[in-house]
């Protein structure tokens, strides 16, 4: 089969972006019969192969926007030489005569619509309901996900298939002169809890860090906090920054803007705790990145992050400033607690691996491709 991929806009940092190269450089590597033209922003030399089964196809526009535009008037007639295309980040366009999958990562723009902007709600109640209709099959990154398409658009069972998402092999514990030169690189100090992912008000860091102060003064505690991500324009958190000047936390807030994918590792390494209180996720590939470099993980029990961590991490049923504070004094004072997460953590990462969601992937192809 020849298979057209839309993977435009996967080069902002974030989990969309790590999801998807995951799973196209495993594919890559395993698939020796299909042909893949991916649809890019930029050109992404590990979506290459050396069987020369593999083409970029690069948009001359940025602009999200933009973007879309090109594609409504560009991927239609290149897909009619494809068998199949792959929306890879949920956002489609009209006039496919090919059958067409669609991965939906979230669907927190309808679960929580106070925090996007109109034009972005309008779209996923309108247009995105129309891509999923015409969508021979959906990809839901999770359960939680599949329930809520089934639950907010009617769709059937028999539509929407489960593939977990995968973490890169080098999330795994590292030497402790590779954590401390990358802690050095970022001027981030021994003692840390760390949350990896955008700065926006899903993912609840405001909260965080009125916890975190609460921690602070009940403990006397040279404890820091690192945000690792950049802001989104989207749904920016306008209160976080203030909050950390009203509590005085300048000095131990650390924001470390995007980091590359392979300075992550040595971060998740050496800290003390990885925190997820988002309010809503499809998946949370962070926990399970922390997981795999043996890092204790909290988190909110909020969209698919129970399903995703089980027992491997300490979860909190409900989500404010006193409980994620106990918790966060339970998982930083509690040797034997973090211990225990520790090895819970390695051996539920061991279940996302590329190779899994490769092979998950391509028996969809071929299912399509048969009918």
């Amino acid at each position: 089969m020849r298979i057209a991929v839309d993977a435009l806009g996967i080069h902002y940092y974030g989990g969309g972006r790590t999801a998807t190269l995951n799973l196209f450089e495993a594919l890559l590597s395993m698939d020796e019969n299909n042909e893949y033209l991916f649809f890019l922003t930029q050109p992404e030399p590990s979506l290459t192969s050396p069987r020369g089964n593999a083409s970029q196809r690069i948009a001359p526009v940025s602009n999200r926007f933009l973007v879309r535009i090109w594609a409504q008037f560009v991927i239609p007639l290149a897909a009619k030489n494809c068998d199949l295309i792959h929306f890879s980040k949920h956002l489609g366009v009209f006039g496919i005569s090919s059958p067409s999958v669609v991965t939906i990562y979230d669907m927190t723009t309808l679960v929580h619509p106070e925090i996007y902007p109109f034009i972005d709600v309008w779209y996923w109640r309108s247009l995105q309901k129309r891509t999923l209709n015409n969508a021979k099959k959906i990809i839901a990154i999770s359960n939680n996900t599949a329930n809520d398409l089934r639950q907010i658009y009617d769709l059937p069972d028999d539509k929407i298939r489960v593939i977990f998402p995968a973490i890169a092999d080098q999330f795994r514990p590292l030497p402790a002169e590779n954590v401390s030169n990358v802690l050095d690189a970022y001027n981030i100090p021994d003692r840390y809890i760390i949350h990896v992912g955008r700065i926006d008000k899903k993912k609840n860091l405001t909260l965080l860090v009125q916890a975190f102060s609460r921690y602070l003064d009940r403990n006397l505690s040279e404890l820091n906090l690192v945000l690792v991500g950049e802001d989104y324009a989207k749904s920016p958190d306008t209160e976080l920054r203030p909050t950390i000047r009203d509590l005085g936390l300048e000095k131990q807030v650390i924001f470390t803007g995007k980091v590359p994918d392979h300075d992550l590792p040595a971060l998740y390494n050496g800290a003390l705790a990885t925190v997820f209180p988002s309010i809503h996720e499809g998946f949370g590939l962070a926990p399970i990145e922390a997981m795999a470099c043996g890092c204790p993980v909290i988190g909110h029990s909020a969209g698919a992050f129970k399903e995703v961590a089980n027992d491997a991490a300490l979860i909190l049923d409900s989500i404010g400033i006193e409980t994620l504070a106990e918790g966060l004094s339970q998982i930083i004072e509690d040797d034997s607690l973090r211990h225990r997460l520790r090895q819970f953590g390695f051996e539920r990462a061991a279940n996302f691996k590329p190779e899994k969601t490769a092979t998950q992937t391509m028996q969809l192809y071929e299912e399509i491709g048969l009918n």
